[in-house]
């Protein structure tokens, strides 16, 4: 017997056990007409039994194919039996099935016991793994049937092998079996199937056949047999569902419980109370608390009375805020965000997560983001003159102390590159934030260097910011053109200097802050304070430590050295041949004034690298304000300095003669040749030959 429908699941086919099908009903006829099929069958191979028509069909597939196979049906030993190592390996591997399984069939075995059946689970290959209830008469054995391999290949048609096949119910009686050895039995068997409706497995219920397998008691007795096991296998099949959801929950908690760990962020999630119900290894360290506090402790414990968190997250508001947790009479800052989750039916909140940063962190990735990171040491200043070897010395051993250092020079001589050179020796891994006082708009300056609490003025953000201050926490703030800072928050700086603590704006208690001040002035700050444009005592506080950068035409022949090095670096970015200077451009470098220094002197090498036809910078290659003929004068003056011929002592030569006395010594240097004497003087052709011609200069 089978179901009507081969692709009904289990649970179906439980519902429609007694349908009307002929081959549900065993009547005397139908059996012995089965009885003459199989004897046909058995004796003339050239049978096809799917032609009777008391045969189930799939029931006379199953001979066909089993009489292809050749399996004898009179083998006296049926089946395979597995040694220890392949059994256990079976069982190892249908071990969740087991377990599910077998509660269910020792509930059934007693009654199994007392009607004379048989309870049987076997794999999807027909392996049997569970036997309880009678040991059925079978030829050769007197023992459980576990360990044994009874699939079509081994045995031919049974019920299991059928429902294997089919995925659905099956009920064999006596000659209905293919071998010999079990034309005893009846029995009835369903599959068991996972969430890919694949069988995992089959359970059987069976037993010995009795005399008139027609009469309706046993019919009856069929029906309920077969649903018995297929309500068993239903069972199975949604406790094996409910198990392995479980498994993936289980296993999906532990795989975030472990992503939470890994996290760097403190996570919580407290109730509508604010309770806290869960917390990852980060916020179990900021709040000093142990595993088995979960549902103990409450959030409104660290936080301060005027706190708003809970009121937020009531709400259903997601926002992030910045809250003081307070904890062994300690106070720390953190930026928390705040994800609620409401209930649908009352609309209430159901829990909320918090994620919490230390803001320390917050800043320093904020500046790092921003690029407010010092990228230069004292090993990148370049020059090899004592003005600069000096000044290098000095900052690095005031780099060692946490006083504050106020660095002096014009504008262009590198003043920010010692700054990042100072920190980097210093505190290398604080964050570096620099302000440039003069470009900074006067109504800007205090919400930038002091911040601003959330909802302050308009346009502020409803989070708040911390100003440049509180993001130098652990690092450096460099105050460029500090002389162009406001008299009126010169006050407010030194008292931030003097106390260590800072206030935004529209806040209403002070934070602590820890960072050194470097501070840089191309003005006299000393006249400053006399003229009182600058606060005596800021001054004093900020030139603690004072460094003299030097302008570049204070450092010898630095010019020259730095000048290859920009030509170099612009080359390579360039995709350039690495150029030369000619003597006269080299020449021009060395004596040039430079007075916008460092800076000015990157830029004309920048112009000459672009400008540059050939492999060699000349004059022509130079920017104009440097070697036209506006600085012609200048130049020659600065040679003619160098002369070892100098005037007597209280007289000044005429610009004609310093002229005269320059050309004469450029061609003594060039050894006559008046090209190379007017690149040295850095003037033109044309210009030399005219100035030769006018003093009656011969060569």
């Amino acid at each position: 017997m089978k179901t009507k429908e081969s692709g009904m699941h289990n649970s179906t086919v439980y519902h429609n056990l007694f349908s009307s099908d002929k081959y549900d009903i065993m009547t005397q006829e139908r059996w012995e007409g089965i009885i003459k099929c199989k004897k046909r069958f058995l004796e003339d191979k050239s049978y096809d039994p799917r032609t009777c028509p008391h045969m189930n069909p799939d029931v006379a597939a199953s001979w066909v194919r089993c009489r292809q196979m050749g399996i004898d049906p009179h083998q006296p030993f049926l089946g395979r039996r597995l040694n220890s190592e392949e059994f256990s390996h079976v069982l190892e591997k249908n071990g969740l099935l087991i377990e599910i399984t077998k509660p269910l069939v020792n509930a059934f075995k007693h009654l199994a016991i007392s009607t004379g059946y048989g309870l049987y689970l076997a794999n999807n290959k027909g392996i049997f793994l569970l036997h309880e209830g009678e040991v059925l008469p079978l030829p050769l054995y007197s023992y459980p049937l576990t360990g044994w391999m009874w699939d079509e290949k081994n045995i031919g048609t049974t019920a299991h092998s059928l429902s294997l096949r089919h995925k659905h119910p099956f009920h064999l009686t006596g000659v209905e079996n293919y071998s010999e050895g079990i034309e005893n039995i009846i029995a009835s068997s369903a599959p068991i199937l996972d969430e890919n409706r694949e069988v995992i497995g089959t359970l059987v219920l069976a037993q010995s056949l009795i005399d008139e397998p027609w009469k309706d008691t046993f019919q009856t007795l069929c029906s309920n047999t077969l649903g018995l096991i297929t309500a068993i296998s239903v069972a199975v099949e949604a406790q094996l569902k409910l198990k392995r959801n479980f498994i993936n929950l289980k296993r999906a908690n532990e795989t975030v419980e472990a992503t939470l760990a890994l996290i760097e962020d403190g996570i919580v999630t407290i109730d509508k109370n604010g309770t806290i119900i869960y917390n990852n290894a980060e916020a179990q360290r900021i709040f000093k608390l142990t595993p088995d506090e979960a549902g103990k402790k409450n959030i409104n414990d660290f936080l301060a009375e005027e706190s708003s968190l809970l009121v937020l997250a009531q709400k259903g508001d997601s926002v992030t805020i910045e809250e003081t947790i307070y904890l062994d009479q300690k106070e720390a800052q953190y930026i928390i965000h705040i994800q609620p989750i409401m209930d649908d039916d009352t609309g209430e909140l159901d829990v909320a997560m918090l994620t919490l940063n230390h803001v320390g962190k917050v800043n320093a990735l904020t500046t790092n983001r921003a690029g407010a990171v010092a990228k230069f040491a004292f090993n990148d200043i370049i020059g090899e003159s004592d003005a600069i070897k000096k000044a290098i010395t000095k900052g690095r051993y005031f780099a060692k102390s946490a006083e504050n250092i106020l660095l002096i020079g014009e504008s262009g001589t590198g003043k920010e590159l010692f700054a990042q050179a100072i920190h980097n020796h210093y505190c290398s891994n604080g964050p570096f934030i620099a302000i440039n006082c003069a470009a900074m708009p006067r109504e800007l300056i205090e919400s930038e260097l002091f911040g601003y609490e959330g909802g302050s003025f308009t346009g502020a953000d409803r989070s708040g910011r911390p100003g440049k201050i509180e993001l130098a926490e652990g690092g450096t703030l460099f105050l460029d053109e500090i002389g162009d800072m406001p008299y009126e928050l010169q006050a407010v700086l030194l008292r931030v200097l003097e106390d260590k603590q800072v206030m935004r704006i529209g806040g209403r208690r002070y934070k602590k802050v820890d960072f050194r001040i470097i501070a840089a002035t191309n003005q006299n700050l000393k006249q400053m304070v006399i003229d009182k444009l600058f606060r005596h005592d800021l001054y004093y506080r900020l030139s603690v430590l004072t460094i003299h950068i030097p302008a570049l035409r204070e450092r010898e022949r630095d010019a020259e050295i730095l000048a290859n090095y920009f030509i170099k670096r612009y080359c390579r970015k360039m995709g350039k041949n690495a150029l030369q200077m000619s003597p006269a451009v080299s020449n021009i470098i060395n004596n040039y004034e430079w007075p916008g220094n460092v800076r000015e002197l990157e830029n004309a090498m920048v112009y000459a690298v672009i400008n540059v036809q050939g492999d060699i910078i000349e004059i022509n290659d130079m920017p104009e304000e440097i070697c036209g003929k506006g600085n012609l004068n200048h130049t020659i003056e600065r040679i003619v300095s160098n002369d070892d011929d100098g005037d007597k002592a209280g007289e000044f030569p005429s610009l004609s003669d310093i002229e005269k006395k320059a050309i004469t010594k450029a061609l003594s240097k060039s050894e006559g040749n008046v090209i190379l004497a007017a690149c040295l003087l850095g003037i033109s052709k044309s210009t030399i030959y005219r100035k030769l011609k006018e003093y009656d200069i011969h060569y």
